[in-house]
């Protein structure tokens, strides 16, 4: 029998997959919790996906996959769905799961399918408003207005609900009133692992070879934007914060550490008037990643803003607060006016883009000293990926008791 059957549209061997998903499920797993993991899988992976498989057999986890496809657009989603549906279901009948857990937005009509054909205990674990996104973003937005008219019979449906954010919590509370209130809602931002992105643990001469890499001189200012390059993020607006930022260190260097958009980046930067090499771009593993965080002064990162990002909590904000990276965001993204604070993680949000906010700003986090930026991690329990197995293991323990297998 299996306690938890956990569902993922993102894969294993994606950055979420790797930060998120693969670290709490391990950690559920050693607290004695049997999990059998259905996901999407991008081909071509062959080598990471036997590194987890070994990890899981080790761990005692199942993980059962379907590939990802990505043509033709939306109906590649729902091709991938029907085959992740089929098996899931599978699974379910032959396994009898306590509880099924489903992650973000696609995989919510599995899950309330194995609740009805087991009778298993729906944990809806909603990452962000899909359809609020889709809507605005998509070339199909009837698609996703379809889409929402099943949204209801999840929430409906779902005996627990995880969000990233208060905010989302109440939101949703608004929109689909039940009788438990915010009482069946529990708020676990994304989470970090804090011993990756410890810089205690990574090795000078690491750092010291990626300065040499980047041609970066000793203790040369560095603005740092962390993940990817994409429409909801505000480039042009991070490119104006270095402007300002270049004013006060005329040597500054911006690094990103990204996997796309490197042509974005350059336009943005030609059209800000800045010389091409004060800017630095590195597809950095995961494991590659803390070394660049050492390098940086403060980081940046501006969300266009938007009613869907009630439920965004950046993971990259819970792995610069680790490695203790001020960072300076945008008002009105998920719980961030909350959780940003100069005297707390020397960090902050600004209410515009005017070039004397954002010299403000810069000036405010320069200008917090660094025993408290030094002290930011300490401050930031609730983003240690411990607490987030920690308040996943409470859920489960309130939905299906505790776990069967004995640990000890």
């Amino acid at each position: 029998m299996t306690d938890v059957l956990y569902l993922s549209h993102n894969g294993i061997t994606d950055h979420i997959g790797q930060s998120q998903i693969a670290p709490y499920n391990l950690g559920l797993a050693a607290r004695g919790y049997r999990i059998h993991i259905v996901s999407v899988e991008k081909p071509g992976r062959d080598a990471l996906m036997q590194r987890y498989r070994d990890r899981f057999e080790e761990a005692g986890i199942r993980w059962s996959h379907v590939t990802y496809h990505n043509r033709p657009q939306v109906a590649a989603q729902f091709y991938d769905m029907a085959r992740m549906h089929r098996l899931a279901l599978g699974i379910a009948k032959a396994e009898r799961p306590r509880l099924v857990h489903s992650r973000s937005w696609l995989p919510l009509e599995i899950g309330k399918a194995v609740k009805q054909a087991v009778g298993a205990r729906f944990l809806l674990d909603f990452r962000h408003f899909f359809i609020e996104s889709g809507i605005q973003d998509s070339r199909f937005p009837w698609v996703y207005r379809l889409l929402g008219t099943r949204e209801k019979g999840y929430f409906d449906a779902a005996d627990h609900v995880v969000t990233l954010t208060a905010k989302a919590a109440e939101v949703l509370n608004t929109k689909y009133p039940h009788a438990g209130g915010l009482d069946r809602y529990t708020v676990i931002p994304c989470c970090a692992d804090f011993e990756l992105f410890d810089m205690s643990r990574v090795a000078p001469e690491r750092v010291a070879a990626a300065r040499s890499r980047l041609k970066l001189e000793e203790g040369q200012p560095v603005l740092l934007y962390l993940g990817s390059i994409g429409a909801v993020y505000l480039l042009d607006e991070m490119v104006r914060l270095f402007v300002e930022f270049r004013k006060i260190k005329p040597n500054a260097r911006f690094l990103f550490v990204c996997n796309n958009g490197e042509q974005e980046i350059a336009a943005a930067v030609a059209a800000a008037g800045l010389p091409a090499d004060s800017v630095s771009i590195v597809n950095a593993s995961r494991d590659e990643v803390p070394v660049y965080l050492a390098l940086a002064s403060l980081s940046v990162m501006f969300f266009r803003p938007s009613a869907d990002l009630a439920g965004c909590s950046p993971t990259k904000m819970a792995e610069l607060f680790a490695a203790n990276v001020p960072m300076i965001s945008n008002s009105g993204v998920g719980d961030l006016d909350d959780i940003l604070r100069p005297q707390r993680n020397a960090s902050l949000v600004v209410m515009d883009f005017s070039p004397a906010t954002l010299r403000s700003a810069i000036e405010q986090v320069l200008a917090v000293p660094e025993t408290t930026r030094r002290a930011t991690r300490g401050k930031a329990d609730a983003f240690t990926l411990e607490h987030g197995v920690e308040t996943y293991a409470s859920i489960y323990e309130r939905l299906i008791g505790a776990p069967a297998r004995n640990t000890t």
